[in-house]
């Protein structure tokens, strides 16, 4: 059996870096990419792109390409062979070529699709998904949410999929987090700060956190957020941020001690930031496996998460039962769970949601309480070590060769 990987692009995302992490564990005989977009070392040697395009030729284009990716695709791969694919527009490629060539798919769903398609992508996607992935050979989910999201909304037998979760260096990240803060952001963590990660899109609901924050600097004045990552609703959340009033930076050059909002942008190495932090919060309105929490985990820091659908309730409650959307603030095992917040993006200066409000209360209360971060803190480092990435590509292995 020859193993192929297929993804969109290597972009610096959650899934490509998951991707990338593993192409370097599994055994196999080429990667092979929709789009020619490399931003993640995956350290191997048969690359294969099978368009000229980019993040930036448009994603509708992209869709409608589909059928021409497929056969070029098809006439990449063998009878025999099995291609593995994570991503969505990766998916529906490997199991269109798959009836021309032979070849078993095997795709990987790495969201919440329930979530993660609404609006005119909505209309494009889910009618593909909904017809294309009950025909793959076996189906993977990232999470045990996203297995019942493709079960009860997108006709996928349940029978057929499986979860694997992601994996995480924990060592690795440890060592990263061990590093100096670049100039002048020493002085920036000498307060406490609330970091925050992932892209800046509608998924990680990033102006709430803006909201709560706000509030909560009331009682804690002395509070700093950094918020690490880029994506679409940067500017829109610069703009927010100074609506409410806070003194923001976003770069270039040294911070100055005194903002309240720090954008700090991508980042090769977010681990150092967040190892720092008092406290990591994350308020995503969906997920599937969230990397940026597990990580944010392995860095040693103590996180409040949204116990939104799929992916927090696992990791930091594992046992209990899924998609129970924590009603108010619970303390788990490994971190807070917290009400999912609404996704409504209000104006600065309209009143907080009640949920924003439950989320003021309960940082503000855990920024007062330095025993129960360092309680928190540990153990969510040992439950990063539950997800190492070498058990991780155990599982797939097991997977791909039965």
């Amino acid at each position: 059996m020859a193993l192929k990987l297929l993804i969109n692009s290597l972009f610096r995302g959650g899934a490509e870096k998951q991707f990338a992490a593993l192409a370097r564990l599994l055994p196999h005989d080429a990667l092979i990419l929709l789009e020619n977009e490399i931003d993640q070392p995956a350290d191997v040697q048969a690359v294969k792109v099978l368009s000229g395009h980019t993040a930036s030729t448009s994603s509708l284009f992209k869709t409608a390409f589909i059928p021409v990716y497929a056969r070029r695709l098809a006439a990449a791969a063998r009878p025999g062979d099995t291609v593995l694919s994570f991503m969505e527009r990766a998916n529906i490629v490997n199991v269109l070529a798959a009836k021309s060539s032979g070849h078993r798919a095997v795709i990987c769903e790495r969201t919440r699709p329930s979530g993660e398609f609404s609006g005119l992508r909505g209309a494009f996607m889910r009618p593909l998904i909904k017809r294309y992935y009950p025909r793959a050979d076996l189906v993977v989910a990232n999470s045990a949410g996203v297995k019942s999201d493709l079960a009860d909304n997108f006709s996928v037998p349940a029978e057929k999929i499986r979860v694997v979760h992601n994996g995480c260096d924990a060592a690795g990240i440890a060592a990263l987090a061990a590093l100096p803060l670049p100039p002048g952001w020493a002085q920036v963590f000498e307060r406490p700060v609330i970091a925050a990660g992932g892209r800046l899109t509608a998924a990680k609901g990033h102006w709430h956190l803006l909201r709560i924050f706000k509030e909560l600097k009331k009682n804690l004045p002395g509070t700093a957020l950094v918020l690490l990552g880029e994506g679409e609703l940067r500017d829109y959340l610069l703009k927010l941020s100074a609506g409410l009033g806070l003194k923001t930076f976003s770069g270039p050059g040294v911070p100055p001690p005194d903002a309240d909002v720090y954008f700090a942008g991508f980042r090769e190495n977010p681990y150092l930031f967040i190892a720092k932090a008092r406290l990591f919060a994350f308020t995503s309105l969906w997920e599937g496996f969230p990397n940026s929490l597990l990580e944010a985990m392995a860095c040693g820091t103590a996180v409040a998460s949204s116990d939104c659908d799929s992916g927090p309730r696992e990791i930091l409650s594992p046992g209990t039962a899924l998609m129970s959307g924590a009603p108010t603030p619970e303390h788990a095992p490994y971190g807070l769970l917290m009400p999912v917040l609404s996704g409504t993006r209000l104006p600065a200066r309209s009143p907080l949601e009640a949920a924003e409000l439950v989320w003021a209360e309960k940082l503000s209360e855990m920024l007062n309480a330095p025993a129960a971060l360092r309680s928190y803190a540990r153990a969510g480092l040992k439950r990063a070590a539950d997800f190492d990435l070498a058990r991780t590509a155990a599982q797939w292995l097991r997977l791909l060769t039965t």
